[in-house]
């Protein structure tokens, strides 16, 4: 068994530098409003894709050393989304500050030491938002894809992963990721009995618009893990059922205004990127209710207007 490719300290400094120097627009932040991911993560959809993450999470050996009970569990995944909702979305110095910090770090799903989980868990985060936005939004071609996976790869480098421990391009990526959804999967019973609490019991999300994930379950996932994880088998009742939920998500989507179907810290990053200092108050209730803080990645000052930039109002 090989050993694992530890990370230190100077390899997220190195991160961080690079990811520093690269940033054309700073106030935009590491990606922007023209940013695959930003399009993906804007969604309140992506709550859905929780589910999944935390799925394949309690099936990869060392993540689930993270969530000992489903307490756990619920708390690293909102963690998790609320640190990538300030990376993604916060100006370069907002998301410097949150990827330095160690203390916001270790609540999330990324408190690994070692590159091999830490690709896995980001790659457990992308694809299962790509997969819950490709069922109910829209497709995303094959030449988003490749653009998301090079955002997703920067995202790995500012946490500290080396170029050399990355997939080098999408396909090979794509062909990685599959191996290992095809490999089998066994779960303690106390893993199952997570999964049970989170999935079964919980319905988690739950208190979202959009349901529990665990209908979508046995049609998100490969087959062999309905056996490992205790998913409904597929039959024609059941795929009939999953269609129905599908096409209810599409209309909840579709007739949502804007306003409650972005998440907040999307709507609070456009916001400061033409010129506000603070996000309104409806935005500042809606971050509240999403992720228990007002203000995410609002940047407390005002910009000039001839320093704005136009891509903001899209």
């Amino acid at each position: 068994m090989a050993l694992p490719n530890l990370l230190t300290r100077q390899h997220i400094q190195t991160g961080l530098e690079q990811a520093a120097d690269r940033c054309s627009h700073p106030d935009a932040g590491l990606f922007g409003p023209g940013s695959v991911i930003w399009q993906l993560l804007r969604e309140n959809l992506t709550a859905l894709a929780q589910g999944r993450t935390l799925l394949l999470a309690l099936a990869n050996s060392r993540l689930s050393q993270l969530m000992p009970s489903h307490h756990d569990a619920v708390q690293r995944i909102q963690h998790t989304q609320v640190f990538l909702l300030k990376v993604v979305f916060g100006n370069l110095d907002q998301a410097l500050v949150t990827l330095n910090s160690q203390q916001a770090r270790n609540k999330t799903l990324f408190d690994v030491d070692d590159s091999d989980t830490l690709v896995y868990a980001l790659s457990a985060w992308v694809d299962s938002c790509m997969t819950v936005h490709q069922s109910v939004i829209e497709p995303i071609n094959s030449a988003l894809q490749e653009r998301l996976f090079e955002e997703a790869m920067l995202l790995a480098q500012v946490m500290g992963i080396p170029q050399q421990a990355l997939p080098a391009d999408w396909h090979r990526w794509r062909r990685w990721w599959q191996h290992r959804l095809a490999r089998p999967v066994s779960l303690s019973p106390r893993r199952q009995q997570v999964l049970d609490a989170l999935l079964r019991e919980q319905g988690y999300p739950g208190r979202t618009p959009y349901g529990a994930y665990y209908p979508h379950a046995t049609y998100q996932l490969p087959g062999h893990w309905q056996q490992a994880c205790q998913l409904p088998q597929r039959n024609l009742d059941r795929h009939r059922q999953h269609q129905r939920q599908l096409q209810r998500l599409m209309d909840i989507t579709r007739n949502l205004p804007e306003r409650l179907r972005y998440q907040p810290a999307f709507q609070e990053a456009q916001q400061r990127l033409r010129g506000r200092a603070r996000a309104d108050l409806a935005t500042r209730l809606l971050n509240r209710w999403w992720t228990g803080e007002s203000e995410l990645v609002s940047s407390g000052w005002s910009i000039p207007k001839v320093d704005r930039l136009t891509s903001a109002s899209y």
